[in-house]
């Protein structure tokens, strides 16, 4: 990268960290934005250059020679002194390049920084199970994963295998045995890197994101087995959560699902950032914890039950969000 290049996105990341920016927007000709508080802001700045993005591209992508025209969009990590850990997820327009760059802490956050209940983080602690931590895009999930994975290393000498796309927070220095692997790069899928992992003889997966029907099925599997298993999901709450997952089963093998996964659930932590009047951001969640009653409403397959359970369940530690608040 030339020197006035690497000047230009030195200034801009900076000025986006010392705003306490979650996000920088990148497009070709445009103004950089960034996104404070969940709100998108335009940066008095020169419109960024093709050029220049380009050659951001190759720095994120580690290349050394110019980056073919990118034909589908791609995800990289990277960590600069002056940027901070970074996520680049790059992508074609009709104008040209642009980017989505997410600003991660250079160190997790513990549990308590975060302000991650006290029950939840009992339910690290348990030996085998499945635990979901749902919630939209840009809610913290990773990070809260990351902060629950340190619980239960710190809570006993644990083998941890994590499947990632890409590896956001460097777990490295956690106590017990840690590794991560990157699904497209250390394993091709995330189904088949369940199955390696369940060869690997670990105590905890952690799976960074289910998307598919086949990631849902491997899911089970792992936790079926009698592992401790932790993932996020995109859901609107815990129990949409539930119901999205086992509508990913056809047919003839939901009720397999069903009945499996009303076996291996533990909890359901739902999560999403609420703006605070006075600025910045807090985290609200809820959490369905599967008491016998759960268990007989996913058996059944009768989900539009799961949000009346939570109300009644405040007594074993069930929380509802406590308002249908926006993001502001």
């Amino acid at each position: 990268m030339q020197a006035v290049t690497r000047c230009l996105f030195d200034d801009l990341f900076y000025e986006a960290r010392r705003l306490g920016a979650s996000d920088v927007h990148l497009a070709t000709d445009r103004a950089p934005a960034i996104r404070v508080d969940g709100v998108l802001r335009s940066m008095t700045s020169i419109p960024i250059s093709e050029r220049a993005l380009a050659e951001l591209l190759d720095e994120s992508v580690g290349c050394t020679t110019p980056s073919p025209a990118l034909r589908s969009d791609c995800t990289f990590m990277l960590t600069e002194p002056l940027w901070g850990r970074t996520r680049f997820h790059w992508t074609h327009s009709r104008t040209g390049i642009t980017c989505a760059i997410r600003l991660l802490p250079n160190e997790c956050p513990t549990a308590k920084a975060l302000g991650i209940s006290q029950r939840l983080c009992e339910l690290v602690l348990s030996s085998h199970g499945l635990l979901l931590i749902v919630g939209s895009t840009g809610s913290g999930k990773s990070t809260t994963l990351a902060a629950l994975l340190a619980i239960a290393a710190a809570a006993r000498y644990r083998k941890i295998v994590s499947l990632e796309q890409p590896i956001e927070f460097d777990l490295s220095h956690l106590p017990g045995s840690i590794e991560q692997r990157a699904i497209g790069t250390d394993v091709p899928t995330l189904h088949d890197g369940v199955f390696s992992a369940l060869r690997s003889d670990p105590d905890v997966i952690a799976i960074g994101e289910v998307r598919s029907a086949d990631d849902c099925n491997a899911l089970l599997r792992a936790a079926e087995t009698g592992h401790l298993v932790l993932a996020t999901m995109h859901a609107a709450d815990a129990a949409s959560s539930i119901d999205r997952m086992l509508r990913s089963f056809p047919g003839d093998e939901a009720g397999i699902a069903r009945t499996v996964l009303a076996d291996v659930l533990i909890g359901v932590s739902a999560q999403k950032l609420v703006a605070l009047p006075t600025g910045g951001r807090a985290l609200e969640s809820e959490l369905l914890l599967a008491t016998d009653a759960v268990r007989a409403i996913v058996r059944d397959g009768k989900c539009y039950q799961l949000r009346n359970a939570m109300t009644l369940g405040g007594s074993s530690g069930m929380k509802r969000f406590a308002g249908m608040q926006r993001y502001e």
